[in-house]
């Protein structure tokens, strides 16, 4: 246990030093997909690395010993308290008919506390959470033309960073065994940034800096249900049905444009224009699936989502002529086997095994092709005396295609969750 504890510890330190690296804009070698520069960032899957192996949501995958955000029903299920955090390495080789590029992604994701206020029948969860995520860093290289005589070369880089994160308070309550509800208000903040840096060939140019800031904050909310049948087709199988709605999010935000001078041999921020009000519309999100156990060592998931990013609207991030949002589908399907259940001693049964496959429509159509990605993945649980757990996910995935509209995005991900749990406010008895 104290081992789970460490890494936990190692995980929640990762996240704030990353959060801090980022508010610095040091995070140079650390981009992502370029498809994420579009709107205010990509959607963000906070499935934890167990869920990503089975290649789903994780909307119906009901455990009472462990925590998730995906169904806010299941937080009145828990018989223990939980703190769940995890991280991804990803890497991304983007390719089109000319050139290449590798970029790699450590990026950390949910932190997330559940607690029972009364065993498996009602319980809360708090959590912090991104919902979109920007993180990108494009180059390109302009010659222009003054006059007939006079040539200028300069080479633009462009960062992306920030995107929109909830701080989420919830509460789940199982009704009795076959029905368990859950609501989850959150406050929604958006901090999303552009940096662009001109370096001039010509020694006559000085270097421009130029940063847009957006930045808002709203409330939101979303629902959750959860189903539970038994004995359908044998005395010890049972079906699990799972559904969550998040309501559409609207910012009142601001935009703010300013670039770094340098005056008297410093540097200095000067703000070149007024802040720009405007409205951010983020869309619904529906999730759904179901979990079929045939046995206690065996189950199997099959999970969609939907998100309308059609009625995605901005009123500070115009989107190219050629580009636009379209709505999202999701699909994946899943098994996972328990074999430490059998209580054997063999190596290879101490572990849980996932594996799956999904499909990703994306949110994005360029020049009237869908940005979709095609997953494979598989997951390694690592059980502790305890019921906290670590577990590994490995995916592989394509996304876009190589061409001259858009670009081959080959995708290496793993991921590591830690999720620790205690038997928490339970009186001592004395005899």
């Amino acid at each position: 246990m104290e081992v789970f504890k460490t890494i936990f510890i190692i995980v929640i330190l990762g996240l704030f030093t990353q959060q801090a690296a980022a508010q610095e804009g040091i995070s140079e070698n650390n981009n992502g997909s370029i498809y994420s520069l579009f709107g205010v960032g990509q959607p963000y899957d906070n499935s934890t690395a167990r869920e990503m192996g089975l290649g789903i949501l994780g909307v119906s995958l009901d455990n009472m010993q462990s925590n998730t955000l995906q169904n806010p029903a299941m937080w009145g299920k828990n018989l223990y308290s939980t703190a769940s955090s995890g991280f991804k390495l990803s890497q991304f080789t983007a390719e089109d008919q000319s050139t290449e590029n590798v970029n790699a992604l450590l990026e950390t994701g949910y932190l997330q506390f559940t607690f029972p206020l009364y065993n498996q029948k009602l319980g809360i969860s708090a959590a912090l959470y991104p919902v979109t995520k920007s993180n990108f860093r494009l180059f390109s290289s302009t010659t222009v033309y003054p006059s007939d005589e006079d040539t200028v070369n300069y080479i633009s880089d462009v960062n992306g960073s920030g995107g929109v994160n909830k701080f989420e308070v919830g509460l789940g309550w199982n009704i009795n065994k076959n029905i368990a509800v859950g609501y989850a208000p959150s406050l929604a903040f958006i901090t999303h940034n552009n940096t662009e840096t001109t370096f001039f060939e010509q020694s006559g140019y000085s270097t421009n800096n130029l940063d847009r800031k957006i930045t808002g904050f709203t409330f939101a909310q979303r629902f959750g249900t959860l189903l539970n049948f038994r004995s359908l087709l044998n005395n010890d199988d049972r079906l699990s049905i799972g559904a969550a709605v998040s309501l559409p999010i609207e910012f009142e935000a601001k935009r703010e444009v300013s670039v770094i001078k340098e005056v008297n041999n410093q540097e200095q921020e000067v703000q070149i224009s007024d802040p720009v009000e405007g409205n951010i519309k983020l869309p619904v999100e529906l999730n759904a699936g179901l979990t079929y156990y045939p046995s206690n060592f065996v189950n199997v998931s099959f999970e969609g989502q939907l998100q309308q990013w059609s009625n995605f609207e901005s009123d500070l991030t115009p989107l190219d002529a050629n580009v636009k949002m379209s709505d999202r589908h999701r699909f994946g399907l899943g098994i996972e086997y328990h074999p430490y259940r059998l209580n054997s001693d063999k190596f290879l049964s101490r572990f849980r095994y996932s594996g799956g496959v999904s499909y990703d429509s994306g949110h994005l159509t360029i020049e009237n092709h869908d940005v979709d990605t095609y997953w494979m993945s598989a997951g390694l649980g690592i059980l502790s005396r305890s019921p906290s757990s670590i577990d590994l996910s490995f995916q592989y995935g394509l996304r876009g295609a190589s061409s001259n509209i858009l670009v081959r995005e080959k995708i290496w991900a793993l991921s590591l969750s830690v999720n620790l749990t205690e038997r928490m406010f339970v009186r001592p008895k004395f005899d």
